[in-house]
C-alpha cells in the first residue's frame, strides 16, 4: 500500500506546467450535502483553492496552489468516510464539476419520449399523460442522490419500452430547503416524505401505482402489460 501511495505522489508532483487544477474522483458520495463534505476537506489542503464537489459525478476539483501532496489527499477523503479513486492533474475542471448540479433527466432523456414538465411550478396532471402510452411522472431533484439513481434505472428501461414516456417534475432549488418551498410540493406532494416521487399510468389514464421505488413502478407497468396481452 505504501509503495501504491509513493508511486502515486511521485506522478501528481511531476506536474505538467499546463496543469492548474486537481481532479479527484471518490466513491460513496450520496447526497447532495455530500458536496460541501468533500470540497471543505479538500479545501483545508494549502495546496487547493476554490475546490467545488459534485455527488453526481463522484468527485471534486479545485485550483492547484502549490506541490500536490498525494497521501494528503488521499487521508482527506478517507478522514470523511469516502473511498478514494484517483486524482489527476488537469488544465480546466470538468463542467460538472463547478458546483452546478444537472437535473436527474438533464443527459437521459435522449431519445425517448422524455419530457420535463415542470421546474417547480404548478401543473395540470390530467393534460400532461399520454393517452396511448404508459406515463412515469417522477418528482425529483437536482439535489437528491436517489433520484439521479432512478432516473437512471427507468431510462435503461426506456430503451427498451418505447411504449413507455415519462414526465419529469424537477422541483427547482439547490437544496432540500429551496426545493420543498416550490408550488408543485403543495400541489402534488403535500403528504409525501420525499423525492424521487413516481405517480404511474396506463394507457387512457388510470393511476396503477404511485410511490417512491422505481423498481415497484417499473414491475407495475409489467403486470399491467403482461395482463392486457392474455
Amino acid at each position: 500500500m505504501l509503495r501504491f501511495t509513493l508511486l502515486i505522489a511521485a506522478v501528481l508532483l511531476a506536474t505538467p506546467a499546463h496543469a492548474g487544477s486537481l481532479l479527484v474522483r471518490v466513491q460513496g458520495m450520496d447526497c447532495a450535502g455530500c458536496n460541501n463534505k468533500l470540497s471543505g476537506a479538500l479545501s483545508a489542503l494549502p495546496f487547493l483553492s476554490d475546490v467545488t464537489a459534485s455527488f453526481a459525478e463522484q468527485g471534486a476539483c479545485g485550483a492547484l496552489a502549490g506541490d500536490v501532496d498525494a497521501a494528503a489527499v488521499q487521508q482527506a477523503v478517507a478522514g470523511i468516510g469516502y473511498a478514494f479513486v484517483s486524482a489527476e492533474p488537469v488544465e480546466a475542471c470538468p463542467k460538472g464539476l463547478k458546483g452546478a448540479l444537472p437535473e436527474p433527466w438533464a443527459t437521459r432523456g435522449a431519445g425517448h419520449d422524455v419530457v420535463t414538465i415542470s421546474h417547480g411550478e404548478e401543473f395540470d396532471l390530467a393534460a400532461s399523460l399520454v393517452a396511448d402510452k404508459y406515463t412515469i411522472v417522477d418528482f425529483g431533484a437536482s439535489w437528491c442522490a436517489p433520484c439521479h439513481e432512478a432516473a437512471a434505472l427507468v431510462a435503461s428501461y426506456l430503451a427498451e419500452h418505447p411504449d413507455v414516456a415519462v414526465r419529469a417534475v424537477e422541483l427547482g432549488g439547490e437544496d432540500p430547503a429551496a426545493s420543498y418551498q416550490q408550488p408543485v410540493v403543495a400541489q402534488h406532494l403535500a403528504y409525501v416524505d420525499g423525492v424521487p416521487w413516481f405517480l404511474v399510468y396506463a394507457p387512457g389514464g388510470r393511476k396503477l401505482i404511485q410511490g417512491n421505488s422505481a423498481e415497484k413502478a417499473l414491475a407495475a407497468i409489467d403486470k399491467h402489460r403482461k395482463k392486457q396481452r392474455k
